[in-house]
């Protein structure tokens, strides 16, 4: 449906900076870009529910929401075709050793381990940090959207999961590349046993991108370090809907993916996610 008459876009200019550490380069002045000013925006969740998409498009597309969203934007998609995605700082090689025959890989500009994008539910939300219910700091809000969510897929005929309680495995992910076989305190896992749940965030100036991996069944990588939220796809995206919404308290819009956000989100896959030296070594501009 289209936007309603108090949803509009609005733009500016990003700047970036190169950063002498990682040798990232700024991006190129004809870089098309969005950012968010303030706006009379209505007290609600501009939802943005896609189907699928290959990992390098998924992560060019959760960058721009970050960059341009305005308000609380959330995000559902699935991978197609399955991808592997690292996080910002693992070593690639390191990966390649264990991961799957001709999976492809992209690397997130969010930390945390290597997961296995297949079987899945992904979420990506976009909020300003202090706003509508979630916390000042980046690290507070995971165990707040996991514990609504969990509520909502057992409302939504979901197996009675659990909130990790301490972080376990390894956490620089050195040794065991799979996030879901660390889990971080937090982390929804299954009474069974296996992750069902884990997220990871990105702070830019008090706007934040969290984005997330919810499991509908496990894989031959992960094995039993994955297990299923006990909810078809259907159920899994609607429980993601319901739990975000009542924990910020907002009404939910159900909103076509706009054309200013595709054409960001396509300079972005350009000059980051589509280059084999960013998922290599973290080479170009500075997310």
């Amino acid at each position: 449906m289209p936007l309603s008459p108090g949803l509009r876009c609005v733009s500016a200019t990003l700047d970036y900076h190169a950063n002498p550490r990682w040798g990232f380069k700024p991006l190129s002045p004809a870089y098309p870009c969005l950012k968010s000013r303030p706006s009379m925006m209505p007290r609600m969740i501009t939802l943005y529910n896609q189907g699928g998409a290959d990992g390098p498009t998924n992560m060019a597309r959760d960058e721009a929401l970050l960059h341009a969203a305005t308000g609380v934007a959330l995000r559902l998609y699935t991978w197609s075709p399955p991808c592997l995605s690292l996080g910002l700082f693992q070593n690639a090689a390191t990966v390649r050793q264990t991961a799957p025959s001709g999976v492809t890989m992209v690397r997130r500009i969010t930390g945390g381990g290597t997961i296995y994008h297949i079987h899945e539910v992904t979420y990506a939300l976009v909020a300003g940090l202090g706003e509508h219910g979630m916390p000042q700091r980046l690290r507070d809000c995971y165990s707040l959207l996991h514990g609504a969510i969990m509520k909502a897929l057992l409302r939504h005929g979901g197996a009675s999961l659990a909130l990790q309680d301490s972080t376990v495995g390894d956490r620089r992910y050195e040794q065991e590349p799979r996030c879901f076989a660390s889990p971080a305190a937090g982390d929804i896992i299954h009474p069974q046993g296996g992750k069902t749940l884990g997220s990871a965030g990105r702070n830019r100036q008090g706007r934040f991108l969290i984005h997330g991996s919810l499991k509908l069944a496990s894989n031959p990588w992960d094995g039993d370090a994955v297990q299923g939220c006990g909810c078809n796809q259907e159920q899994a995206q609607q429980a993601l809907i319901d739990g975000i919404a009542q924990l910020m308290g907002l009404t939910v819009q159900d909103c076509p993916w706009p054309d200013h956000l595709e054409t960001l989100s396509a300079s972005i896959r350009e000059q980051r996610y589509g280059d084999a030296g960013w998922v290599e070594r973290r080479e170009g501009p500075r997310p």
